[in-house]
């Protein structure tokens, strides 16, 4: 079974972005917020639950129980801002 997943910045807040994110065959209508210089800081713990790291504001269609779509999109934008200090722009998970 593919995966896939696509998300967008859609706007930053200080510290704390806000992205939109859905299955490639949808809209982006899920929107998910992170602060990832709070994580990297050790401000938020390490083990600190994945839903507040990754706060889902709306679940995407596909993703309504669960957030495992937003935590996909999550691993990807985590691993570029700990490479270049940004967040990522766009992007997607396809496995």
């Amino acid at each position: 079974m593919a995966f896939c997943i696509e998300f967008k910045l859609l706007q930053m807040n200080g510290t704390k972005a806000l992205y939109m994110y859905g299955d490639c065959s949808e809209n982006l209508e899920g929107l998910f917020e992170l602060d990832l210089e709070k994580l990297i800081s050790g401000e938020t713990l390490f083990d600190t639950d994945i839903r507040e790291v990754v706060r889902v504001i709306r679940s995407c269609i596909s993703d309504t129980e669960h957030q495992h779509k937003a935590n996909r999109a999550f691993s990807k934008i985590y691993k570029h801002y700990k490479e270049t200090k940004e967040y990522l722009l766009e992007g997607g998970y396809y496995a």
